[in-house]
């Protein structure tokens, strides 16, 4: 009983990390083809296309007189586009597009379920102020805080420490110079 509920378990974590992108991978390759067949059989609403133009400059570049089916995907403004047909005129390419809405609401429900799965959902309201929760960002600093305790207050003290703090570290330096500078200078 209890290899059987550490295995569902075991399952149920690998779905959670991994396993769910393979199955909404999946169903979304499953959306596009059968979109895909759609397009080619022609069976979608001409009031759904929409109209995109590209400006393009090839040279010795031919007119199209007519659109040809062309494959491909978009996204605009959020929304997932598939490319039904392509036409060149002049020094602009006309692409048609028609919305993917089962492959846009896939990816919502794929999103969701990180969030929900990862505890990222940003809900600011039901954080209470007694949590003890510390992170890395809190406990290590950028800088070494104790080499710079004099900045803290702005008195007239720590304004001479700091100036005599600098003035110690000048003077001693650990850097050798590997030779004895010029005595004079020539123009």
């Amino acid at each position: 009983m209890k290899k059987l509920a550490a295995i569902l378990l075991l399952a149920i974590l690998i779905f959670n990390w991994i396993g769910y992108r393979f199955v909404v991978d999946c169903l979304q390759r499953k959306a596009d083809v059968q979109l895909e067949a759609r397009i080619d059989r022609s069976q979608y609403d001409e009031s759904q296309l929409i109209e995109l133009k590209v400006s393009i400059n090839l040279p010795y570049q031919a007119n199209w007189t007519v659109y040809e089916r062309y494959d491909g995907e978009i996204t605009l403004n959020g929304t997932l586009y598939k490319y039904v047909e392509r036409k060149v005129v002049n020094d602009t390419l006309y692409l048609k597009c028609l919305p993917n809405t089962k492959k846009m609401h896939l990816e919502n429900a794929k999103d969701d379920y990180f969030k929900n799965t990862n505890d990222l959902a940003q809900n600011n309201s039901k954080k209470s102020d007694n949590s003890k929760t510390i992170s890395y960002k809190k406990m290590i600093g950028d800088f070494d805080k104790l080499d710079h305790l004099s900045l803290i207050s702005i008195g007239k003290k720590s304004l001479q420490s700091f100036a005599t703090l600098t003035n110690q570290t000048l003077v001693s330096s650990p850097h050798v110079s590997p030779e004895q500078p010029p005595d004079f200078l020539t123009a």
